[in-house]
C-alpha cells in the first residue's frame, strides 16, 4: 500500500537511517502507564486504605463508573502472553470462579454508591469468550438490576478469534454487548503455530463484517510486533489483511518480553525473533501504512478511524489512559472484579488476589479479595497528569498541570528541574521540544514516548538502581 509522505503525522523517522540511529540510542526499557504509579508499587496493605478509597471515589467530581471483570481461563497458553491467565481448569471449577465474580459483586456493590452511572463495562482475560457465555449475560443483568446503566454505555469484551463463529456473535450481542475486541495477533500461520495460537476461524474481514452487521461499533483487532518468525515482508502482509477487513480500531502492541514475571515466553527464545532494528522497522512502516489507510494514530499502540470514539477524543483532548490502554473520556474510575483485577480510582488503587483458590475463598468467606493497593499522594496526581497528557494528546504544558494541586513552590521548582534534566537527551536529538515549561513529543520521537513520558516519573526514576528488571522494552 503506498504511503502518504504529505501526511502531517508521518514518521519521518522510519525514512532514514539517521533516524533510526537516533532512535536506537534511546532504546530501553520504560512502565507503559496504563496506570501512574505503575503496578509494581501497589504494595500498600489494602484494609488501611480500602474504605477511604472507594468513599473518595464516590465523592469525586469524575462520578462515572466502569466496572471490569478479569476472565483470567484460556483454552490454551500462547506463548506471547503477559497476562494473568490460567490454562487447563475443569468446567466445574470455571462454573465455581464465575459464581464467586458474581458474589464478589454484591460484596462491592455495598460500597459504591448506587447514585453513579455506569458508563463502562469490560470484560478481559484470559478468554472471556472461552466461558459459558450464560454467566456473563447473568453478570451484565446483575448490574442493570443494581446500577442505573447509561443507555449509551459501553459493553465490551475482549474475544478469541479462534474460538469464534457467528452463533456465538449472535449470543454475545444478545445477552448485552455492543462492543469487541479480536485479537488477531498476526495472520501468518507458521507465527501463530510459533507462538501456540490459533487463527481466525471465520476469515478476518467476514469476522468484522458479522461483527458489525450485528450492531457492534467501535471493533478492534489486535496485532503484535516483534514476534518469532515474523519478518518485515510477513508483518506488512499482516498490518495490510487487518486494514483491508475494515475494523473501527486497529491496536498495534510490541511484543513485550518479560520472561522474569512470565516464564513461559523463556520457550520463544530459542526461535528465530526480529532483532531491535527490524521490530522498529516493522512499527514504523506500519504505523506509515495505517495512517495512509486513514485511521488516526492514536497515542502509542492505538488507531482508530477518524469518526471513532477514540479518534474524537484524541481531537478534543479529552483521551484517557487506563489499564484497558486507551479509552473516551465516558471511562469513569474503574471497579475491578476478579482474580489479580486492579480497581483504578480517582485517589489510588486496589488489587486482588492473583492465585485462584484463595480468591474464590475469601469472596466466599464474605471479604473483597485485596491483597495490594496504593493510596495516591498529591506529588503522584501531579505527575500522572503530566505523564497521561503526554501518552494521550503528545503535549503536556507542564506548569499549568501541577498548578492546580497546592504543591510547594520549591517542589514544583525540583520536579521540573529533574524532569528536564532526565529529558536532555531527548531535548538534543529534537525528539521532543519544550517551551516555557510546554513540552511536546515530536513525530520522531513518537516511538520513545514512554521513554520520554518516563523523564516526568519520580518514582520509576528513584528505582531505576535495581538490579532486577522491571519493565519491558519500549521496542
Amino acid at each position: 500500500m503506498p504511503v502518504d509522505t504529505n501526511s502531517a503525522n508521518r514518521t519521518d523517522a522510519s525514512q532514514t537511517l539517521n533516524g533510526l540511529e537516533t532512535l536506537l540510542r534511546h532504546e530501553g526499557s520504560a512502565p507503559r502507564y496504563t496506570s501512574y504509579p505503575p503496578a509494581n508499587f501497589f504494595t500498600e496493605d489494602p484494609t488501611a486504605i480500602a474504605t477511604d478509597l472507594i468513599q473518595a471515589s464516590n465523592m469525586a467530581d469524575s462520578r462515572a463508573l466502569s466496572l471490569y471483570f478479569h476472565i483470567p481461563f484460556c483454552p490454551r497458553r500462547c506463548l506471547f502472553c503477559g497476562c494473568h491467565t490460567e490454562v487447563g481448569r475443569s468446567g466445574a471449577f470455571i462454573n465455581a470462579y464465575m459464581e464467586t465474580i458474581s458474589l464478589e459483586f454484591d460484596l462491592l456493590a455495598k460500597q459504591i454508591d448506587r447514585t453513579r452511572p455506569v458508563a463502562q463495562i469490560h470484560f478481559g482475560g484470559g478468554t472471556p469468550n472461552a466461558v459459558p457465555l450464560h454467566y456473563l449475560g447473568e453478570l451484565i443483568a446483575k448490574i442493570r438490576e443494581t446500577f442505573r446503566v447509561e443507555p449509551d454505555a459501553e459493553i465490551a469484551l475482549e474475544c478469541d478469534p479462534g474460538l469464534v463463529l457467528r452463533p456465538q456473535l449472535e449470543q454475545l450481542r444478545t445477552v448485552g454487548f455492543n462492543r469487541v475486541s479480536f485479537g488477531i495477533q498476526d495472520v501468518n500461520l507458521k507465527v501463530l503455530e510459533a507462538v501456540n495460537r490459533k487463527s481466525s476461524r471465520l476469515p478476518i474481514p467476514e469476522l468484522v463484517g458479522t461483527a458489525r452487521d450485528l450492531g457492534f461499533t467501535g471493533i478492534n483487532l489486535d496485532l503484535i510486533c516483534g514476534l518469532p518468525l515474523q519478518t518485515e515482508s510477513s508483518f506488512r502482509e499482516s498490518v495490510e489483511a487487518v486494514i483491508a477487513a475494515g475494523p473501527d480500531r486497529i491496536s498495534l502492541f510490541p511484543y513485550a518480553h518479560v520472561p522474569w514475571i512470565k516464564g513461559h515466553q523463556t520457550a520463544l527464545e530459542a526461535l528465530p525473533s526480529p532483532g531491535t532494528v527490524d521490530r522498529l522497522r516493522m512499527a514504523l512502516e506500519a504505523r506509515d501504512t495505517l495512517q495512509a489507510a486513514g485511521y488516526e494514530a492514536i497515542g502509542m499502540d492505538h488507531y482508530a478511524r477518524p469518526g471513532d470514539e477514540l479518534s474524537v477524543a484524541k481531537r478534543e483532548g479529552t483521551l484517557r489512559r487506563n489499564f484497558q490502554g486507551y479509552a473516551p473520556p465516558r471511562a469513569g474510575q474503574i471497579h475491578a472484579l476478579g482474580a489479580s483485577a486492579i480497581s483504578q480510582l480517582e485517589s489510588g488503587y486496589l488489587q486482588n488476589e492473583k492465585d485462584l483458590e484463595r480468591y474464590i475463598a475469601r469472596v466466599r468467606n464474605g471479604e473483597l479479595p485485596l491483597v495490594g493497593g496504593y493510596r495516591m499522594r498529591v506529588e503522584d496526581k501531579a505527575a500522572r497528569d503530566v505523564i497521561n497528557a503526554l501518552l494521550c494528546q503528545g503535549t503536556a504544558d507542564v506548569p499549568a498541570l501541577i498548578a492546580g494541586y497546592g504543591l510547594s513552590e520549591e517542589w514544583e521548582a525540583d520536579y521540573r528541574l529533574g524532569s528536564l534534566e532526565r529529558l536532555a537527551p531527548y531535548l538534543a536529538d529534537d525528539l521532543v521540544t519544550e517551551h516555557n515549561g510546554v513540552v511536546r513529543v515530536t513525530d520522531a520521537g513518537f516511538p520513545l514516548s514512554r521513554r520520554i513520558a518516563a523523564a516526568f516519573d519520580p518514582l520509576t526514576v528513584s528505582t531505576a538502581a535495581s538490579a532486577t528488571p522491571r519493565y519491558s522494552k519500549t521496542f
